[in-house]
């Protein structure tokens, strides 16, 4: 029987890849790298001249005494340096990747909590039903689209599993307060293990002002839809800085994820409950970085949490 293959699309363009050699460049290894630059030159230099010399000055003692060891023993301290020192950065690399890898596996589930929640905020607030879907996260978290926030209703309820009902901002709030403290969690657990531009990022999200903003006027009863407007509107520096962060956060998790897959334990790998089917390395270690058709037909449909719908100005 063949087997089949579960693949996941990736959905980062070249900008979101900056991130990514980002996080490499602040690596201890990298540092260290960039720290011995100037003695690899200064060896290269060595080498160079001593061969140089004892090539076009054969008549001097001195030079035909020492020119050639010295020549030799510049060239093996260079190879040795830039070989075993490239070694243990990949040991070094490889030892702090598997102990993030439960650290990405969390920042997974939170950042697609996160993400989820604003899917549903970001659709269900659109004045104007979008002509064309969007089928990318960058594409649905572009200013013009999150800017719609803006005209969201703190009155529209939300049906719970349960049958109770509450407002969708409230619940939207929870969802995005859950999802910050599981990401701090993972930082205060796992911070020593983790790339720092990453530990970064996520402290940013944890953060985050328009987050924490939109948490206070959700939870507060007495905010209604005219003040809701007021208060995002004046926010649209934070708002634009919010989810060109997550998109961010996301690409650099999952360059992470794709890396850390690589080294981790043959036990430790994603199975499957269907026979046949294989998943790749980093199934359970990457965060949504497309947007999923069932996202965007899943409650709110677009529009329902609108207050003012088709021919309101802005």
């Amino acid at each position: 029987m063949a087997r089949k293959r579960a693949r996941a699309d990736d959905g980062l363009s070249p900008a979101d890849v900056l991130p990514v050699r980002a996080a490499r460049e602040h690596e201890p290894g990298e540092r260290r790298s960039r720290a011995l630059r100037p003695v690899y030159v200064v060896l290269a230099a060595l080498v160079l001249l001593a061969a140089t010399l004892t090539l076009f000055f054969p008549t001097l003692d001195p030079i035909q005494k020492f020119g050639p060891n010295l020549a030799t023993e510049a060239f093996g301290i260079l190879f040795t340096l830039v070989f075993v020192h490239r070694f243990l950065a990949q040991q070094d690399r490889a030892r702090r990747l598997r102990s993030s890898i439960g650290a990405l596996r969390k920042g997974s589930r939170a950042l697609e909590q996160l993400t989820r929640t604003w899917v549903a905020l970001v659709k269900g607030s659109q004045r104007h039903v979008p002509t064309t879907q969007p089928r990318t996260l960058r594409e649905l978290f572009a200013p013009h689209m999150t800017e719609e926030l803006c005209w969201a209703d703190p009155a529209a309820r939300r049906l719970a599993e349960d049958g109770t009902e509450e407002s969708w901002l409230r619940w939207a709030a929870r969802e995005l307060t859950h999802a910050q403290d599981v990401l701090n969690t993972v930082v205060m657990t796992y911070g020593s293990a983790l790339d720092p531009a990453y530990v970064e990022a996520l402290d940013d999200v944890v953060d985050d002002p328009f987050v924490r903003l939109v948490v206070e006027l959700a939870t507060d009863e007495s905010v209604d839809a005219r003040v809701w407007r007021q208060k995002l509107k004046g926010a649209r520096a934070h708002r634009e800085a919010h989810f060109d962060l997550l998109l961010r956060v996301l690409a650099l998790h999952n360059g992470l994820a794709s890396e850390a897959a690589t080294v981790r334990a043959r036990g430790s790998r994603p199975r499957s409950g269907t026979l046949g089917v294989e998943l790749p390395r980093d199934h359970d270690l990457r965060a949504p970085a497309t947007l999923e058709s069932a996202w965007w037909r899943a409650a709110p449909t677009p529009g329902a949490l609108c207050a003012e719908r088709d021919g309101a100005g802005r």
